[in-house]
């Protein structure tokens, strides 16, 4: 039974994750070529896969955690269970699409594992403990390194490169605008050619 200071806490991060989750399927459906048919993506498909089980995880563990004399331990071993198959079954259908697995990507499933392995630990921990406050703090650590996760995922999946939002927005800013020249001295774009075409 998760402490009731721990309720506000919860109840946040299960509405940020079925929001996360909604966006998630908006960031999918921005290039859904990408992720179904015949010019689908393995590596979007997989990413896009990880994203979903790092989400759904962080919001079914906040939903149990907000049920009346829910066993959290118990359901953080069946998550992370889960997740560590669902990590194990990306790696093979990764491989057995390219033959190899790109560092990227092998960043990505070391996380997966470290993150799914602790949230085991922990919930062997809390199995035990069900009241250890540090127990029920750690698994509130694991939510927020959940979300990090799932949200860098759904980044890539917009065709995002670089995890670092700042330089990202920076090259977007500095990118050249159009061919066309500048207005110059407060002259309206256009004003030439409609000033041109009534002198024909």
């Amino acid at each position: 039974m998760v402490p009731l200071s721990y309720h506000d806490f919860f109840s946040g991060c299960a509405t940020i994750a079925g929001a996360l989750i909604g966006l998630l399927f908006v960031a999918i459906s921005v290039s859904p070529e990408k992720l179904t048919g015949d010019a689908a993506r393995t590596d979007h498909q997989v990413r896009a896969g990880a994203a979903f089980s790092a989400l759904v995880n962080t919001m079914v563990i906040a939903l149990v955690a907000l049920l009346p004399g829910a066993d959290l331990g118990e359901a953080s071993l069946i998550l992370a269970a889960a997740g560590l198959a669902t990590t194990v079954g990306l790696v093979l259908v990764l491989y057995r699409e390219h033959g190899t697995v790109k560092r990227s990507d092998a960043t990505m499933f070391l996380i997966m594992l470290v993150l799914y392995g602790l949230q085991l630990a922990n919930g062997i921990k809390l199995g035990a403990a069900p009241r250890d406050v540090n127990a029920v703090d750690n698994q509130g650590v694991l939510a927020i390194g959940f979300f990090l996760f799932g949200i860098a995922r759904a980044w890539q999946l917009v065709g995002a490169r670089d995890f670092n939002l700042m330089s990202t927005m920076a090259a977007m800013i500095h990118r050249p605008g159009g061919a066309g020249p500048h207005p110059a001295d407060g002259e309206q774009p256009g004003r030439a050619d409609s000033a041109g075409q009534e002198g024909q």
